[in-house]
């Protein structure tokens, strides 16, 4: 059924000063087609280690800030209104290296991982990364996550 939801609707999950999320659209409201996710960056931070997807395709809009990614192998500036566009199999990050909060709507097709993204954000287990990443099929490299770290001096809370 069409509906509207409103700005700014939706949980909001994850430590302020990391990565929120906040769930628009869940893959259940879709049969599993797709999810809607806005990523809400702390000044300084890095939402994810290095990783890519075996089963989805993600969409990212620029909503508010700079977000720098590492897409196909090389660093970016998106800015508000940009689309970047993170294919499966592909290797990505995304952080916020200002000074200032940064915000993007996320797209995955199909749906599903957003539920991921729930555990990671409420689980207190130091493995939740790890665990998350083998049940929804992602690889992690932590190894090239550091170097990006250090470079941008983020935080991965």
């Amino acid at each position: 059924m069409a509906h509207i939801i409103r700005a700014g609707a939706g949980e909001v999950l994850g430590p302020p000063t990391g990565c929120q999320d906040r769930f628009v659209v869940d893959s259940r409201e879709t049969d599993g087609r797709l999810a809607l996710v806005e990523h809400i960056l702390a000044p300084h931070s890095i939402a994810a280690p290095m990783h890519r997807h075996s089963r989805e395709d993600e969409m990212s809009v620029i909503l508010e800030g700079r977000v720098w990614f590492v897409a196909a192998g090389e660093e970016h500036v998106a800015e508000v209104g940009d689309v970047v566009v993170k294919p499966r199999g592909e290797w990505h990050t995304f952080w916020n290296a200002a000074d200032s909060p940064a915000r993007l709507m996320e797209l995955i097709h199909p749906g599903g991982l957003e539920h991921g993204f729930r555990t990671m954000d409420t689980s207190e287990d130091d493995d939740v990364l790890a665990q998350v990443a083998i049940d929804y099929g992602c690889d992690l490299d932590l190894d090239a996550t550091g170097p990006i770290m250090e470079r941008y001096g983020l935080v991965f809370a």
